[in-house]
């Protein structure tokens, strides 16, 4: 199966990451496609989508947006604007207190942080929740939504919690910003190497998995972690290769092992269509080979070669029909 040129004759979305992440070829923003079918389900009277903010999961706006965000809309595309606007709006307010003694939610203040990082928006908002993750990092380096919580309080990092932190601090530093930034950088160190200590997916305990969706692809990801957004984390980042990535690595390459990865596993909720059919996963499978590409450069050649060597026999047949 020559993986990348099925790629290439999917959704107009997965068409570009492709060529713009995996042949390097250089892409301008296309809105078409799957972003354009989620364009077509806002409010545009209530600038939301569902008219949600957050709790209608998955087809609230904040979902809806960072599924946007992970297509690469257009950033300054209207709509993200207004509906990004209302989210920041709604989620972070009062500094960040939704009541007298507590404060918003680990997870929910960095999404907000990375879509408006994104939407390059300017706000004094942002300079709040940045105050305010860099305040709650746990003393292992990770964070955890469950650090204030009445019945379940937790004093250790969250998988879940702290890759959400991470990929909003590297929106709102690859975007510019520079509010409290050695400061970013530095607890950000501390976090990667929470993740990275347990390999991406172990009890630092036991060693064993910390649970069996970590090492399951899925798409769209949504609040929850797997090891393998761990990794696109660190590829966006171009962090060096770490041999406490190879568990990970492992599976990546045995999930390739026919060409294709999985649509994965679900979770439960409502969605506004489905992204895919059949069991095929074209976004997983993207993810897989854009890991590949950093951190196994020889697996990844195996699938571009295949693709070059495919244009290679096409372009011959047409100069001899010429």
């Amino acid at each position: 199966m020559d993986t990348i040129k099925w790629l290439l004759d999917g959704d107009i979305v997965i068409q570009t990451l492709t060529r713009q992440y995996l042949l390097d070829e250089t892409m301008h923003h296309r809105n078409g496609g799957l972003i354009q079918r989620y364009l077509e389900c806002y409010d545009p009277e209530r600038c939301m989508w569902r008219n949600s903010v957050y709790s209608k999961k998955w087809v609230s706006s904040t979902y809806t947006l960072l599924e946007l965000k992970y297509m690469e809309i257009y950033p300054l595309h209207p709509t993200y604007q207004a509906a990004t606007q209302i989210v920041l709006d709604e989620l972070w307010q009062n500094k960040g207190y939704i009541s007298k003694t507590k404060q918003q939610d680990m997870c929910m203040a960095a999404m907000v942080l990375s879509l408006v990082c994104y939407g390059q928006f300017k706000n004094e908002k942002i300079y709040e929740i940045v105050d305010y993750i860099l305040e709650y990092q746990m003393g292992d380096g990770g964070w955890n939504c469950a650090y204030n919580s009445v019945h379940n309080q937790s004093c250790v990092g969250s998988f879940h919690s702290t890759i959400s932190v991470l990929e909003a601090l590297f929106d709102y530093e690859s975007n510019g910003y520079t509010y409290r930034l050695n400061e970013v950088k530095k607890q950000t160190q501390q976090a990667q190497e929470y993740l990275l200590k347990r390999h991406l997916f172990k009890s630092l305990r036991t060693g064993d998995v910390v649970h069996p969706d970590m090492i399951q692809f899925h798409y769209p990801c949504r609040w929850k972690y797997d090891c393998f957004r761990a990794l696109e984390y660190f590829c966006k980042i171009h962090y060096p290769y770490d041999s406490r990535m190879n568990d990970t690595l492992t599976l990546v390459n045995e999930s390739l092992e026919k060409g294709w990865i999985n649509r994965g596993k679900k979770y439960p909720g409502k969605i506004h269509f489905s992204l895919e059919t059949g069991q095929k996963g074209a976004f997983n499978t993207f993810r897989g080979l854009f890991i590949l590409k950093h951190y196994d450069s020889q697996a990844f050649q195996r699938f571009i070669s295949a693709y070059h060597c495919d244009e290679i026999s096409e372009e011959s047949s047409v100069r001899l029909h010429v």
